[in-house]
């Protein structure tokens, strides 16, 4: 730190501190005359002002010159120039980022209390000059306070953050880090790690790196002996038994922790009322599926809750669902009155085992159709069967129209002269007579169109293989109107057809769906193929029983968006 004047020359007034030393030196004390009769017996010596010489009043001769002294200096007007110091300072500044972890595993005991220690740990090291940021992380980065030096507002907001409920990423956080660090002109960078260090936040393809010089400090919040168990998802396999829905709750349990629990009790609740409690024992690291009863479904929206024990982490030990009523499919099966036995077997055994969405199949000669069985169906399937006519045929007409689904499958009895005046308009041109491809071991389907819902679950790898189902005889199809082909056998022909009467779909099948004219039965693709047919006729929208944080909950779909806002106050956690 060095002085300088901003008029040096006032300083030349310094001259006038004579003045004082003057008065000092020069100023004599004045004697009193006595008369004195005579001096011839004195003898002369002469006077010496030895003593008036010397200065005295020392205390009075300082404050003399300081007055004069501050009085010059307040004419050159001193600067005191801290450059050297600031220098100083600056050298040994630095650019700080706090990287204070909240993911959902923060939640675990007392590491968020130690998390928000540290942090205020790391904001009152800092130093004259240092400038820091305080970035809050789960699974993506965000930046709470930007390079401030003011210690109040960093720590006014780690008061305000609470755990998330999100996974582990540390490579937004680092990004970050590494951007700001990059853009600093700081000469010192440090950046400060606070996290439990999960293993599944580390992904092997980001590289990062911070730059050059950078003091990176970690701050390991983990516990040696950490125990978790949680609840992960549960599982929801319907049944209908004498007319009466019924659900089976699976739930899948995982002990991350290195000890085994013994003895876990869980708890089934179904509209807050315990269903069922079972014991399970996890081993370290491993995971299980507990099974609870068959249970009747009560006729309107369910909530359902999982809770497994307590622990440090008790958010993940309850999973909550909800479970809507009549979530199944009603099928009408008509059949020719002349149909053979068991005619509808390997297609109503298909739907039978359905899942999600389950099915409800009933199988009905078209002699006995009546307009009443169309009441609270979502498909109707005429299996080698004329379209009705008369009042049936017109309320089949009208089901359709009015967003009813319909499959039509064309056999031995689906001629042209089978079809009534009622299905003019629904389905493609009448029927041609059958194609024989026996001789040359029957044809095979060479297009699907996998942007169709119901082939876009085979339009990945190993997911089902059309290609070796064999077809001996189809009928011919040609297409007048408006229709779309969804799939063609390898002579071109037809095989899926669809038109879209009013606000129904209506799908045609030129083969049939038993093992006589074709062995697409025997496939292993069949039982998808029929579910995903029902399913598009149906409109099936499959109905969230629950939902994660950070999924995206579709409003534009009110079915769908219906069901996920009753699950909502119940989500599943994923940290």
């Amino acid at each position: 730190m060095g002085v300088s004047f901003l008029a040096p020359l006032f300083l030349a007034g310094l001259v006038a501190l004579a003045v004082p030393i003057l008065i000092h030196l020069t100023h004599r004390k004045r004697k009193d005359a006595i008369a004195f009769p005579s001096l011839m017996f004195v003898r002369r010596i002469p006077y010496r002002t030895v003593r008036r010489q010397r200065i005295r009043h020392w205390l009075l001769f300082l404050m003399r010159c300081a007055a004069l002294v501050l009085l010059v200096a307040a004419f050159s007007r001193p600067l005191l120039d801290r450059t050297g110091e600031a220098a100083m300072v600056i050298s040994r500044a630095r650019e700080v980022v706090v990287l204070v972890d909240r993911s959902f595993s923060m939640s675990y005991g007392n590491r968020w209390a130690r998390a928000v220690e540290a942090a205020r740990n790391a904001i009152d090291g800092l130093t004259v000059g240092d400038r820091a940021t305080l970035v809050f992380f789960s699974d993506r980065a965000e930046v709470a306070v930007r390079a401030t030096t003011d210690r109040a507002i960093l720590r006014a907001a780690i008061d305000r953050v609470q755990p998330s409920a999100e996974a582990t990423r540390y490579g937004p956080a680092l990004q970050v880090a590494q951007r700001i660090l990059t853009d600093s002109d700081m000469p010192r960078r440090e950046a400060i790690l606070i996290t439990d260090f999960q293993r599944v936040g580390w992904e092997s393809q980001e590289s990062l790196r911070l730059p050059e010089g950078t003091v990176l400090t970690t701050v390991d919040l983990s516990d040696a002996d950490a125990t978790n168990v949680a609840v992960i998802g549960v599982q929801l396999e319907r049944r209908f038994r004498a007319k009466r829905e019924r659900v089976s709750v699976a739930a899948r349990l995982v002990n991350k922790g290195r000890k085994p629990v013994t003895g876990l009790e869980v708890k089934l609740e179904l509209n807050g009322e315990t269903a069922e409690v079972k014991s399970v024992t996890l081993e370290p690291n491993s995971s299980a599926t507990v099974q609870f009863s068959s249970l009747p479904l009560p006729q309107r929206v369910s909530r359902g809750t999982v809770w497994a024990g307590t622990d440090p982490l008790p958010r993940d030990n309850t999973f909550h669902f909800v479970i809507t009523p009549g979530d199944a499919i009603s099928v009408l099966v008509l059949e020719h009155q002349a149909a053979r036995r068991n005619q509808s077997l390997y297609f109503r055994r298909a739907l039978e085992i359905g899942v999600r969405p389950s099915f409800r199949v009933e199988v009905k000669k078209l002699d006995g159709f009546k307009p009443a069985d169309l009441d609270r169906r979502a498909v109707v399937v005429l299996n080698d069967a004329p379209f009705p006519g008369g009042a049936a045929g017109g309320a089949l007409r009208s089901f359709v129209e009015g967003g009813g689904g319909l499959f039509v499958v064309w056999g031995a009895r689906s001629s042209a002269a089978a079809q009534s005046a009622e299905a003019d308009g629904l389905l493609p041109s009448p029927a041609g007579p059958p194609v024989d491809r026996s001789a040359d071991r029957g044809g095979t389907l060479s297009f699907l169109d996998y942007s169709h819902p119901v082939f876009e679950l085979f339009s990945t790898p190993r997911t089902g293989d059309f290609s070796a189902a064999r077809f001996f005889r189809y009928r011919p199809i040609q297409l007048a109107g408006p229709a779309t082909v969804l799939a063609r056998f390898d002579d071109g022909a037809p095989a899926l057809v669809e038109t879209k009467p009013g606000a129904g779909v209506a799908l045609t099948w030129t083969s049939t769906l038993d093992n006589f004219w074709n062995d697409l039965v025997v496939q292993p693709v069949f039982l998808p193929f029929v579910h995903q047919v029902v399913s598009h006729l149906a409109g099936y929208v499959d109905r969230e029983a629950w939902y994660t944080v950070g999924q995206v909950l579709d409003l534009s779909d009110t079915r769908k968006a219906l069901s996920g806002v009753e699950s909502l106050p119940g989500a599943g956690v994923e940290g």
